[in-house]
């Protein structure tokens, strides 16, 4: 009776430790050539030293676990952990996400790690999380987002009726729609064949994409519009989030905080470097004058009440 109380003991215990191990799938859309594959990877490493093996994350790239919507859909639902992506693509779970994706908002760098690292940054994930159900931790800046095309664009008025794919979220939509151009909602597993086959004519994305993905192979010109900065953030279930332990929510935290560092250096080491890259490759650089986009920037934000009050707010901080 002892040997078998014993016996079921320790199956009891062995159970116990084997259900404690957190395993979570990790998705992103972009190619594993991709620097924010390295940063999804270094968040895997990390997560794992600094719970003691007990968080074990499995990084899926390439819209593996679907498209970015899909998967964030996957996170409400719980059955994608974690979705590597800007705050941007949660607007159609709060409208107030959207202000991310709002034309010349953020100065730089510094000033987007400012903002969402800051006070007014805290409050809008405090809102995501409490109203939306997404906890946002870890801040990836990408850089400026840039135009690349075929068809020669040396002004706002050049991009009448071009043919732009765009993230398929209403901001950038309209942004685009404003400027003059004709955006194509598309996800980023489509766009380099969208490109290559002629379905359209120009995309945007930071310097470190465009460059990691090849775009210069399908596109002839780089336009520096800076049109919008945006970033990575890892996103999680907040509820679930919630009930982790203490000790796997710091883990979690940690790993975030490192790939962002490891990241953010990355992209501040060698922007510079990647657009000379992708002249030396054949493509046409074009700088721009881009007081006639920031003056359409205001009738943007004018169509999004809901996000008026925190872009003057982000727009602010020093």
């Amino acid at each position: 009776m002892k040997i078998t109380a014993t016996i079921a003991a320790i199956a009891i215990a062995a159970g116990t430790m084997a259900s404690a191990e957190t395993r979570l799938k990790l998705g992103h859309p972009f190619d594993p050539a991709d620097p924010v594959q390295t940063a999804a990877e270094t968040f895997a490493r990390v997560a794992a030293e600094e719970s003691d093996g007990e968080i074990d994350v499995s990084v899926f790239p390439s819209a593996q676990l679907g498209k970015t919507k899909e998967m964030q859909e996957g996170v409400q639902q719980g059955f994608v952990d974690i979705v590597l992506e800007s705050v941007g693509t949660l607007s159609g779970f709060h409208p107030v996400a959207g202000v991310e994706s709002m034309p010349y908002l953020f100065r730089d760098g510094d000033h987007y790690l400012r903002v969402w690292n800051g006070e007014v940054g805290q409050e809008v994930k405090d809102m995501l999380a409490k109203d939306a159900n997404f906890r946002i931790f870890g801040h990836l800046y990408r850089g400026s987002r840039e135009l690349t095309s075929n068809r020669e664009v040396n002004s706002i008025d050049d991009l009448s009726g071009l043919k732009i794919r765009v993230t398929p979220i209403k901001e950038r939509l309209v942004t685009w729609e404003t400027f003059g151009a004709s955006p194509t909602p598309m996800s980023f597993s489509e766009l380099f064949t969208a490109l290559q086959q002629g379905v359209i004519d120009a995309q945007e994305n930071p310097i470190a994409t465009i460059h990691k993905s090849s775009f210069d192979e399908v596109q002839e010109y780089l336009v520096l519009t800076s049109h919008m900065a945006n970033g990575f953030t890892f996103q999680m279930n907040a509820e679930k989030f919630d009930g982790y332990s203490p000790e796997v929510q710091t883990a979690l935290i940690a790993a975030a905080d490192a790939a962002a560092e490891e990241y953010n250096t990355y992209v501040s080491e060698n922007q510079a470097k990647l657009l000379a890259e992708l002249k030396e490759r054949g493509m046409i650089i074009v700088e721009i004058d881009r007081e006639p986009f920031r003056a359409k920037a205001k009738d943007v934000v004018a169509q999004f009440p809901a996000v008026e009050d925190w872009y003057l707010r982000m727009s602010e901080v020093k």
